[in-house]
């Protein structure tokens, strides 16, 4: 490439002799040759960046980012060295810890290229292993990791390099402006470099990876490389299919009519050029695989990379993903990558951790967080699979979901992906679009076209359900109401409240009636209890079940009389979604009743007060009028909360420089604001055998897949207090194991009464 036309500037300094990675017990005559390593990063880097028509920015983000290495210092430090890792060169940012080697390399191309485009590049460079840093601050802490202290040579010192003479492409910006204006300006320029950062992250610790550790390397190019993955054509052959077998012995029912017309207009819709699209399908009427049959055919027609599929809640992703394997039969296990944001071992192996190292996969399936927070992040390695996001689909589920404190980001997140990076974005929701630009609504996405051209009839069609209100209800005449239905289902705010009801409901059924589900059960446990509730309703037998909002989306419920904790509008219509969910009854009847308790403070008590001032204007609140003036409510007019973190105030353009401060923004872009932490809990016979490894240190790690099925997500602050009393221990890879087993029961998973802690402490 171009280190052929690498001139320097003196006799005495050149590439011979350099070198880029040891390895151990070897000689230098073994280990990789720097011109050979930069060869490869930017031929990667290029490839990489060309999805979207920026190849020359990654020829020069591989051609120079270890430069720095060129040093004298740095190459006395690579022979006084361990062995190397495919992670090699992560450098600390305390002094004296490692020899810097990236600032180097950020401060040619800033010079080099000049101006804008140098100090993009400068920011890629720089944070290649520490991670994109803030241009600035005014923090003395910090300030030693920032761009600008870095480029500044009177402040910043480091390793002297002879500097070479490099032949460097031309570049153009290939950027369109946003159709928003040049405010969001910025924003693009932090975007582009995030996903500039990503092409070089993915292709430094690739090549890194072929040199160090080959046999991993060759197991990667076997197990995970996209071109021994089956194609989207074949899933999408696969999937239909599927369908056409679904659809034989489906019963020739209203509501399966209706699925069916459903999924021929996602079929049929496909076939429009890519950009926003809309499917607002109401709950029951097979959104999960029509969705995915759009998708597929979408990415085909178009010759896309990839579908990403974007779930708003962890705790039914396995369920969705479940789903897939069986329409996607023998092609699911290399196809399908699961990629989970409340478990990230630092260790895994095999097919999904390779797919979820770099989404380098036909089928992804993940959660809102993971897909939002890495395109707002500035670590290396949430941020090495953005590039990956180029020219795919991008399925939303459940779109609205989006806090309202970070729609402005978001959306503009959205956009430029669909702008600038090739990607078709499906808006999905149960209700009605929430997130198309209108009048009171000027952040919201234009151009948004309807998958089904008309939905409201399908609303009108598929209405299985009556909604009534019944004010004020104890738990104690709740428990009474819901222990004289014959099957019930009870949807209530918080795990606690969930628990104390079930507890109370429970007591006065006879055993084996009642059931509770909730996020303090892990995933094998719940699958459990929900493969018992579907057998007890196959058999005709009472079956009441108290759960949390869990069961509103991606759980396939039916029940003829569902309770529903006082809610938002649209979390309303999900829980009637589990009512009548087959159209089996005349109607079904879901009653909305207040708590003893209010919803918890947040994004949940918003949208349940907001709810609770409509109901007095709307007697239907699942109707789309109804659900329209409840969007208006707490998302459109909610101007001064679109931004509420500030995120987009940390990108701005001044005197010439981009003042992008990475850091402060993945900061303040967090949809989950309590850190979670996962806890084995040894309740099924697997899990036992995978607690005993752990426990015994007999294996360092074990594979996210094998783990996931028995985790549960706790608070840090619980899990460090129980680990203060005993009840768990913390192991070297990153899960937690559960010690004291009289916390966790079989009909409610982990008790937090039985902890002898402090319940808020648990969250809700």
């Amino acid at each position: 490439m171009f280190l052929s036309e690498i001139h320097v500037n003196k006799p005495n300094i050149s590439f011979v002799g350099r070198y880029a990675h040891t390895l151990p017990d070897r000689l230098p005559s073994d280990w990789e040759a720097l011109a050979d390593h930069l060869d490869k990063v930017e031929a990667s880097a290029a490839i990489f960046a060309k999805a979207f028509e920026a190849q020359g920015w990654g020829e020069i983000l591989g051609l120079c980012h270890d430069l720095g290495k060129l040093s004298d210092d740095f190459q006395v430090y690579l022979r006084n060295s361990g062995p190397a890792s495919a992670d090699a060169g992560a450098e600390s940012e305390e002094p004296g810890k490692r020899v810097d080697h990236s600032t180097y390399g950020a401060r040619f191309v800033a010079e080099a290229v000049g101006k804008t485009f140098g100090q993009l590049l400068a920011y890629c460079i720089a944070g290649h292993h520490t991670g994109l840093p803030d241009e600035s601050s005014s923090d003395d802490a910090t300030q030693r990791s920032t761009l600008r202290y870095k480029l500044d040579a009177a402040k910043y010192s480091i390793p002297t390099v002879v500097t070479p003479e490099i032949k460097l492409p031309a570049l153009k910006s290939p950027l369109k402006p946003s159709p928003v204006g040049r405010v969001e300006a910025p924003f693009q320029l932090a975007f582009f470099t995030r996903m500039l950062f990503s092409c070089l992250v993915d292709a430094d610790r690739t090549r890194t990876e072929e040199f160090c550790n080959p046999e991993q390397a060759a197991e990667r190019s076997s197990f995970g490389a996209m071109q021994s993955r089956p194609s989207l054509a074949a899933l999408k052959n696969q999937l239909d299919a599927s369908l056409r077998e679904k659809q034989k012995g489906a019963p020739s029912t209203e509501v399966n009519r209706q699925r069916a017309i459903v999924l021929e207009h996602c079929r049929e819709g496909a076939q429009l050029a890519p950009g926003f699209f809309s499917l607002n399908v109401p709950t029951g009427g097979g959104k999960t695989l029509s969705s995915l049959a759009f998708a597929l055919a979408h990415a085909v027609k178009y010759d896309l990379r990839r579908v990403v599929v974007a779930i708003p809640f962890t705790s039914i992703i396995e369920q969705t993903a479940d789903v897939y394997r069986t329409a996607l039969g023998p092609f699911a296990e290399a196809g399908l990558i699961e990629h989970h944001t409340n478990l990230q071992p630092r260790h895994d192996t095999r097919s999904n951790q390779f797919g979820t190292e770099n989404w380098d996969a036909p089928l992804i399936v993940t959660t809102n967080v993971q897909l939002f927070e890495s395109l707002f992040a500035y670590r290396t390695t949430p941020c090495r699979k953005l590039h990956n996001l180029a020219n795919s689909v991008i399925v939303l589920d459940e779109a609205q979901t989006i806090p309202v404190e970070l729609l402005k980001p978001a959306l503009a997140a959205l956009r430029e992906l669909q702008l600038n990076y090739g990607c078709s974005i499906v808006l999905c929701t149960a209700t009605q679009p929430a997130l198309e630009r209108r009048a009171e609504f000027e952040i919201g996405i234009e151009g948004v076209r309807s998958i089904i051209p008309d939905a409201a009839p399908l609303f009108d069609v598929l209405k299985r359900v009556e909604v009534r209100t019944l004010g004020k209800l104890p738990d104690g005449e709740l428990a009474l109401r819901l222990a004289q239905e014959k099957a019930a289902l009870c949807i209530v705010n918080t795990r606690p409240h969930a628990s104390r009801l079930y507890d109370q409901v429970a007591e006065i059924s006879k055993p084996g009636e009642c059931f509770h589900l909730s996020t303090w059960m892990c995933g094998a446990h719940r699958r459990t209890v929900l493969k018992m509730i579907r057998m007890r309703f196959k058999a005709k037998l009472p079956c009441r079940v108290i759960s949390t909002q869990l069961v509103e989306a991606g759980v396939d419920l039916d029940f003829p009389v569902v309770y529903r904790a006082e809610a938002g509008f649209d979390s309303i219509a999900q829980a009637a979604g589990r009512c009548n969910r087959e159209g089996l009854l005349a109607l079904g009847v879901t009653y909305v009743f207040e708590a003893e308790e209010k919803p918890p403070a947040g994004l949940l008590r918003a949208a349940a007060d907001a709810g609770k001032e409509l109901l007095s204007k709307y007697r239907d609140p699942i109707a789309p009028e109804a659900i329209e003036a409840y969007f208006r409510l707490l998302y459109w007019i909610k101007k001064d909360s679109w931004d509420k973190c500030k995120v987009m105030d940390k990108m701005k353009f001044q005197s010439g420089r981009a003042l992008l401060q990475f850091r402060e923004v993945a900061r303040a872009f967090q949809m989950i604001r309590d850190d979670q932490l996962p806890l084995l809990v040894p309740c099924y016979k697997k899990a036992e055998i995978l607690w005993n490894k752990l426990m015994t240190a007999s294996v360092p790690f074990v594979p996210q897949r094998e783990l996931q099925p028995y985790l549960v997500s706790i608070r840090k602050e619980a899990m460090w207090k129980m680990q203060e009393r005993g009840f768990v221990q913390e192991h070297e890879s990153g899960v937690w194991l559960l010690l004291n087993r009289s916390i966790y029961s079989g009909s409610k998973g982990l008790e937090p009464a039985s902890s002898r802690l402090d319940e808020s402490l648990w969250g809700v």
